[in-house]
Formats: C-alpha cells, sequence, structure tokens
C-alpha cells in the first residue's frame, strides 16, 4: 500500500482524462473501497481465531477458496480508482496478478497437507477467484474469537484509511506542494 501511495501522490492521474470522469472513478473507487472492507470484515466473522486450526467452507468461503485475497484485489483497484488514477488501478491489478498466484499456491499446498483429502474435495467443487453463488451456504450460528476479531478490525479497515490520509493530504495541499517541487 506504501507503494501506491507513493505513487499515487507523485504521479498525477493523466492530464488527458475529463475532470468528471476523474470524480466518477473517485466515486466509484470509495464505494468499492467500502466493499472491500465489509467483505474482509465478513471473511474475518469466519476465520478470527480459528484459521490454520479448523478448514471453513462456510460463508464467504462457500463460494471462493480465496475471499480476502478477492477482496484485496478489488481493494488494491478500487485505491487506483479512489485516488482517480487509473493507471494506478491499472498497475495495482498487474502486481496483484503477478504476485498473488504464487502466494495462493504455497498456501493450497499448506492446505492440502494439513487438511488432506478434505481440502482436495473444497479444491475441487470451490472456484480459486471468481465467486461461484450457487454453492453458497452459511451456518446457522458460529463462534466468533472477540479478541482476534477486533484485532482484525483494524485491518480490514486499512484500504480505507490510506484513502481517508489521501483526501486529507489533498484538502490541505500536501499533493500540490509535493508535485510541486
Amino acid at each position: 500500500m506504501l507503494f501506491a501511495f507513493t505513487f499515487a501522490v507523485l504521479v498525477p492521474a493523466p492530464a488527458a482524462i475529463p475532470a468528471i470522469v476523474l470524480k466518477l472513478f473517485e466515486l466509484a473507487g470509495f464505494g468499492l473501497l467500502i466493499v472491500t472492507a465489509l467483505g474482509r470484515l465478513w471473511c474475518l466473522s469466519y476465520i478470527a481465531g480459528i484459521k490454520n486450526e479448523v478448514m471453513v467452507t462456510e460463508g464467504p468461503y462457500s463460494v471462493v477458496r480465496n475471499p480476502l485475497y478477492v477482496f484485496n484485489f478489488i481493494g488494491a483497484v478500487a485505491f487506483g480508482l479512489a485516488v482517480a488514477n487509473p493507471l494506478l488501478a491499472a498497475l495495482l491489478a498487474a502486481g496483484f496478478s503477478v504476485f498473488y498466484p504464487s502466494v495462493v499456491r504455497h498456501e493450497e499446498a499448506v492446505m492440502a497437507q494439513v487438511f488432506g483429502e478434505t481440502y482436495a474435495r473444497y479444491r475441487d467443487s470451490t472456484p480459486r477467484w471468481l465467486p461461484r453463488w450457487s454453492n453458497f451456504h452459511e451456518p446457522e450460528s458460529w463462534s466468533i474469537n472477540p479478541r482476534r476479531f477486533r484485532g482484525g478490525m483494524l485491518d480490514a479497515m486499512w484500504f480505507l484509511w490510506a484513502f481517508m490520509i489521501w483526501k486529507i493530504f489533498e484538502e490541505i495541499g500536501i499533493l500540490q506542494w509535493i508535485r510541486g517541487i
């Protein structure tokens, strides 16, 4: 996120893009940042305190194997849009597409080793990246470790915090000052 923020500060959006389009990017990006934060909280509510101990296949994990990463991807692209820089959104999407597949392959190997045949069945029935909503199921209730959930809430919000800091910089003129150096 530090790279994205620094890029956004130093590299303004292309001047050829009309201001109204940039404002629409910003609004869409902000909406997607909210989706990202809520989605990450949704995922966290299922795994807080039990990740790596129990194989979770309910809720967001019933429709896609890597829902946190899906929401991270949405958040990365959304940040680029929210700061009205489509070039940054494209770079973040590309960077994500290069970096995360190896992370996922490693995690899947660990899951296969730990959970064996149970994970193999889950892997075969649940897509890696694109949600299959027809698979959705959730329990009537489940337990949450409140301490882990509370700690994870801070992590779930970092995309929105980065945008908030961006807006503060924008409002008090720091962006113009830095770009004028």
